[in-house]
């Protein structure tokens, strides 16, 4: 009879950018060489579209084909293999907008999250005309996965996309982001909700928010301030940190260089959590309380990563994008909760760090 720990589910939570999709140096506009050289386009990559930015990301046929392999119990062709199917959900401190455009190019998923746990979304398949209606239905979004060498038929069919009703009814409580990011027309001084009041906050002192796109969430990108309050950034994301001048219902964290508010209900670990007691129950066939710590393994890279990173069981980076997570690395490696794959000197970097991230994940999952 295989052992409680052997016979135990587990779900499986990744972060996007810096994790499955990279951007190589050649493809962004400042990159040495122009656009595209150096990579062919029998390299083994997927081409993401250009960003607002025109910045460009890859990632690889082999990341798809082990995240498919990973969420199918280890089977390669779509089907359920010897294991349970392996919750795989994508979290991500994107805005939902984008979110929607990049799902094509990413790996297929359980779940998909948006603007740091805020917006959680369920893939259906296509139904036909006349089928019951569905709450959460996103209207007129239907995904068209991209090819890649290796697909399988249920990973390349196309699906609908479903919002969860009762995370975005918490959400949207007045206490939280309140309901009306949900509305584009609505501006930000019209928005009710403690994100918008503190938003207004920030802008009554002079900050440039990022909120298109957001509904539950606003970004503060340094590159978007005056010179006065860029130079002074560095004291603002320390502040974010040690949560001064926050207000109690809110939480923040740094990603990419920039600081992203949200309600303290959000955020990608307390997503992660409910998501994991979503797919896995309260309770696992062993009688044991289903945790991050206990039944949740992670792939991250970056500060707003740390705090579901730091309650999983264990964390797998395929690179260090910030002092503080390297720091965490370094002090956690020992104890096998914090698994940096990226090994330079044999060029295991990027996309060659992801796949090898994965595979650790897909062994631990077997």
């Amino acid at each position: 009879m295989p052992s409680p720990e052997t016979s135990r589910r587990y779900a499986v939570f990744s972060d996007v950018d810096g994790t499955l999709v990279h951007y190589p140096k050649q493809l962004q506009p400042d990159g040495v060489g122009g656009e595209g050289e150096g990579i062919t386009a029998d390299d083994g990559m997927l081409y993401l579209p250009p960003s607002r930015t025109g910045t460009r990301g890859v990632i690889s046929h082999r990341t798809l084909r082990l995240c498919s392999l990973l969420r199918n119990g280890g089977a390669s062709d779509g089907k359920q293999g010897s294991k349970a199917n392996v919750p795989f959900i994508l979290i991500s401190g994107m805005r939902t907008t984008t979110l929607f455009q990049r799902l094509p190019f990413l790996p297929r998923a359980d779940a998909y999250v948006s603007e740091s746990g805020g917006r959680i979304f369920y893939p259906r398949p296509i139904l036909g005309e006349g089928a019951d209606a569905t709450d959460g239905l996103v209207d007129g979004a239907v995904i068209q996965p991209q090819l890649y060498p290796g697909i399988s038929g249920a990973d390349s069919a196309p699906f609908a996309l479903v919002e969860d009703v009762h995370w975005r009814g918490q959400m949207s409580k007045p206490t939280a982001a309140g309901a009306d990011g949900h509305d584009n027309e609505i501006s930000i001084e019209q928005r009710q909700g403690k994100l918008w009041d503190f938003a207004r906050t920030l802008m009554n002192r002079g900050y440039t928010l990022d909120t298109l796109g957001y509904a539950t969430a606003f970004r503060v990108n340094r590159k978007h301030q005056r010179a006065e309050l860029a130079e002074q950034f560095d004291a603002f994301i320390e502040k974010c940190a040690r949560r001064e001048d926050i207000p109690k219902e809110l939480g923040c964290s740094t990603n990419l260089g920039c600081v992203d508010v949200y309600p303290t209900m959000s955020g990608k670990r307390n997503c992660a959590d409910y998501l994991a007691k979503r797919f896995l129950g309260k309770a696992d066939g062993n009688g044991d309380m289903v945790s991050l710590k206990s039944h949740a393994f992670c792939l991250c890279d970056d500060d707003n990563d740390i705090e579901m990173a730091l309650a999983c069981r264990a964390a797998y980076l395929p690179g260090i994008t910030s002092e503080s997570i390297g720091e965490l690395a370094s002090n956690s490696q020992a104890a096998g909760t914090f698994i940096v794959t990226e090994d330079t000197s044999k060029g295991i970097v990027e996309t060659r760090a992801t796949e090898a991230a994965l595979e650790k994940v897909l062994n631990e999952v077997r």
